[in-house]
């Protein structure tokens, strides 16, 4: 059996809609329905207790929110609704939509956005591709567990089905199953994160009703007549970032108790060393807008992990550009252009140099782990300037996890655990082969308590060898080829779930690392 996100589709059941069922993936072999005392034991988000546990079986998006806000007295804030919309083709122009052109048109409708005060944001979110129709997946906030309750609707005609809780993107056997194969540490997933938002409506990108074909119900739509003015930058500040640290919030709470265990730091840990999880990030400068000699502005986060290293207190990187006529050069000689196999468009996506960066949902476990006093700032520092010019998918740094000690203990916001793993690390590093990340780790961590200086060193000599590199063609071809290596490995993972997220290279797949030196290996 499918075991990630397609499993929900895959299967051809016939399910009681008038039943809620349960299908935590690794755990359960097939959806099966709840007790109404499991339900009531289990399910603590306003979806079930509101809705489901009432006998209320929304058949769609429309309805399930329209239920929810039923449910509840006026002023609840349960009734404050917003809507969003986004999709990958969104940008690309009526007059060049074939009718095979599969634009990734999508909803996402929140409710309870004041609820618990702005940090915290709403407490249920639906996300479909058509309001009228079935293939819901919803999360709600669970006020008993904590964390998001993920729903999906299976089946003809549709039934609700339980498909686990945050906690259980933590847990073996469900870790990266079900919704966690996206939803990588149980936190909202937003993977263009940051501004401009690429694929998002937004003030920077409009999308149209000309998006939606001709005779397309939906572009009349209330959800897409009334989306939120500010789109993605609204999602951004009021729905994902204070969801996502909400979660956090409550993973990390039980470490500010007393004394407390941390049973497995190792789940923390590969969140701040590996790449489990990315956001899409790019520049702010649209590819059509760009001129012979004009600046392109790159990500700072493409180069170095510019949030992990200021969450330590080193300095942040310079802006990095471009010119557009290296930029325009550059999409010519690679053959850069969107398709889907069936539509091309010659160029880049809509905003130019879209890249995967660092996740902002294991940025805040960084921030929550030094916080609570799990880990140091100077470990945290060390490990994160280890091969520091590859701010994600870097092997180096990755295989310090098998340094993680297997326990930790936590008191008054203190533990001995970075002690514990760089004192791993160090003697791994004196009976290693030389350049290992063990030695790599070791040089940084023997700076001492005192490392901002010399790191702010090391990066500003790196920063000026990047900034010279990009004022030559060959320099830049090169970072085209890492960013495209990059985009191979989320062409491989769940969030590629449309060919126009990245424009297509005429360059063949190869893995690319950068140096110290500034220069693409």
């Amino acid at each position: 059996m499918d075991t990630g996100c397609r499993v929900f589709s895959a299967l051809d059941l016939n399910l009681d809609p008038t039943r809620i069922h349960r299908f935590v993936v690794g755990e359960d072999q097939a959806p099966l329905p709840m007790t109404v005392g499991d339900a009531e034991a289990t399910l603590g988000d306003d979806f079930a207790t509101q809705v489901l546990l009432k006998g209320t079986f929304p058949q769609s998006g429309e309805e399930a929110v329209n239920a929810i806000k039923a449910a509840v007295e006026e002023g609840h804030p349960l009734r404050d609704q917003m809507s969003f919309v986004l999709g990958e083709g969104s940008q690309i122009p009526p007059e060049a939509d074939p009718p095979p052109l599969s634009r990734g048109l999508r909803f996402v409708v929140t409710l309870g956005a004041t609820a618990n005060g702005p940090p915290d944001g709403p407490d249920v979110l639906v996300s479909v591709e058509d309001p009228r129709q079935a293939g819901v997946e919803l999360m709600a906030w669970d006020k008993t567990a904590g964390g998001f309750n993920y729903y999906r609707s299976m089946g003809d005609p549709p039934a609700w089905v339980f498909a686990g809780n945050a906690h259980h993107a933590l847990a073996d056997p469900t870790q990266g199953k079900g919704p966690f194969e996206s939803h990588k540490s149980g936190a909202l997933l937003m993977k263009e994160l940051k501004l401009p938002w690429t694929n998002w409506d937004s003030p920077l990108a409009q999308i149209f009703g000309t998006a939606f074909a001709g005779g397309d119900d939906r572009r009349e739509h209330p959800w897409f007549k009334d989306k939120e003015p500010g789109g993605a930058y609204t999602f951004e500040n009021e729905v994902a970032r204070p969801a996502i640290r909400r979660w956090a919030k409550a993973r990390f709470g039980p470490l500010r108790a007393a004394n407390a265990t941390v049973e497995n730091p190792l789940r923390i840990m590969e969140q701040i060393l590996g790449t489990p999880a990315v956001d899409l990030f790019s520049s702010r400068r649209e590819s059509r807008s760009v001129a012979s000699g004009s600046p392109v502005e790159l990500p700072t986060t493409f180069f170095v992990d510019a949030d992990g290293l200021a969450a330590v207190g080193l300095q942040a990187p310079p802006e990095f550009t471009v010119s557009g006529s290296i930029y325009a050069q550059t999409l010519q000689a690679f053959d850069v252009k969107l398709s889907d196999e069936r539509f091309v468009q010659t160029g880049d996506t809509h905003f130019a140099f879209v890249i995967p960066e660092r996740a902002f949902e294991d940025q805040v476990v960084l921030q929550e782990a030094l916080k609570v006093g799990l880990i140091t700032p100077r470990l945290a520092a060390a490990l994160l300037m280890t091969d520091f010019p590859n701010p994600i998918f870097s092997d180096r740094r990755a295989a310090l996890l098998a340094h993680v000690p297997p326990k930790a203990a936590v008191s008054g916001g203190a533990s001995s655990f970075s002690q514990e793993m760089a004192d791993k690390i160090v003697a791994a590093a004196s009976a290693g082969p030389d350049g290992s990340a063990e030695q790599e780790f070791a040089e940084r961590w023997n700076v001492g308590e005192n490392f901002d200086g010399p790191f702010n060193e090391l990066l500003s000599t790196y920063f000026e060898a990047v900034t010279t590199r990009l004022e030559t063609q060959a320099g830049f071809n090169d970072y085209f080829h890492l960013a495209e290596s990059r985009r191979a490995s989320v062409r491989n993972r769940p969030i590629f779930e449309n060919p126009l997220l990245f424009a297509t290279t005429n360059l063949i797949a190869a893995i690319r690392q950068m140096r110290p030196d500034g220069s693409v290996a």
